[in-house]
């Protein structure tokens, strides 16, 4: 991760004068987050300064607020107001690279990394990676040859991890946490106990019929290098915040991409980049793998997506389906992704070809 342009910190280790230390309160560091708005937002950080004795708490404390009444993805994603100062807490990446100044100011999002981090009292976890000294996720790290295995660390989120504890709160804490061992990776987004639900992380082994669970054996590395090789990849980090993680209300918990998911989607844009309009794609998956939520990022993604010359390639993404309860689900899924008035019509019984016309030559999207 170092070499990934990760900050390794430690706790009570200094910095441009800052001190970094985990704040069990609100699941933050709180230096990484005053270095961040004071490089990236200066003027910001000057109105801040001059109202507030202390600029970090009001961030953290309006940030935790809005997060309770929001999500954390959403308010990291659109930032804060406090008095009429908005505060961003995260820059996106641009969809083109037309404007050189966003492109700028996304190069500056702090990526740093803290083990051994005691989040409560009597709770210590093994790796908590933050964005801009918010935390995001956490992990739970076994080694086989030690005698332990990921199945470990899923039990030790299950019966040794409080769900009151801040970093594992479904709104205001990490978005996802991962129980992994050099083989294998599982990851949940809501700690509720026994009754926890961890979902594999791997890539897969063997292909066709001969398909299977977990990840190919690898001659030169462990087999979960892709956890650090690619999903970790600061780049990639920001686009799962940015395109994939969503907040369910009706399950209360964050919407996280299994590893199959983020990667097709991840090709398919790469592909249509490349190709255009020039080839047909088919997804092939099995009962179960979670595509509905892959057709919905995919919508989104294709919906802003530009070619190499930075012009928007599609001017609408259709949606079909020959199943209700598939189409069902499928509006949900799309729906509950953020989106601005306009960007999405859901076609439904009462409609007819004249309201699909009409919504095609509009500005709707998808």
């Amino acid at each position: 991760l170092k070499d990934g342009g990760y900050k390794y910190i430690k706790e009570s280790e200094k910095e441009n004068g800052l001190v970094h230390s985990y704040d069990r309160d609100f699941a933050v560091d709180r230096a990484d987050i005053e270095l961040f708005v004071k490089t990236t937002q200066k003027k910001t950080w000057k109105r801040l300064k001059d109202k507030y004795a202390d600029p970090v708490d009001v961030i953290v404390k309006t940030a935790n607020a809005e997060m309770l009444k929001k999500n954390k993805v959403s308010v990291l994603k659109h930032g804060i107001d406090i008095s009429g100062v908005h505060v961003c807490l995260m820059y996106a990446k641009p969809v083109s690279n037309m404007n050189s100044v966003i492109m700028d100011k996304y190069k500056c999002n702090i990526f740093s990394v803290m083990d051994e981090v005691w989040v409560s009292s009597s709770e210590r976890v093994d790796l908590v990676l933050f964005l801009n000294g918010f935390s995001l996720f956490t992990f739970e790290l076994k080694y086989t040859v030690s005698g332990q295995s990921y199945r470990h660390a899923v039990n030790q989120y299950k019966q040794d991890r409080s769900k009151n504890t801040k970093i594992f709160d479904s709104k205001t804490g990490a978005v996802v946490h991962f129980a992994m061992d050099e083989n294998e990776v599982y990851m949940t987004t809501y700690i509720d106990g026994r009754n926890t639900v961890f979902l594999p992380f791997n890539q897969g082994c063997g292909t066709g019929i001969d398909a299977g669970a977990g990840n190919p054996p690898c001659m030169t590395d462990f087999p979960v290098h892709y956890m650090y090789d690619y999903i970790l990849l600061k780049d990639n980090v920001l686009d799962l915040i940015s395109n994939f993680v969503y907040f369910d209300k009706k399950k209360k918990k964050n919407i996280f991409p299994r590893y199959h998911q983020f990667d097709c989607v991840t090709k398919l844009i790469e592909a249509v980049k490349k190709n255009v309009t020039k080839e047909d794609y088919l997804i092939q998956h099995s009962a179960g793998s979670g595509k509905t939520n892959e057709i919905a990022w995919l919508s989104y993604r294709l919906a802003s997506l530009h070619d190499a010359e930075n012009k928007i390639i599609f001017d609408s993404i259709i949606i079909c389906t020959d199943r209700v309860v598939i189409d069902r689900q499928l509006q949900q899924a799309v729906l509950s992704l953020e989106h601005k008035s306009g960007f999405i019509r859901v076609m439904d019984e009462k409609c007819t070809s004249a309201d699909l016309g009409r919504a095609l030559e509009g500005n709707t999207k998808i």
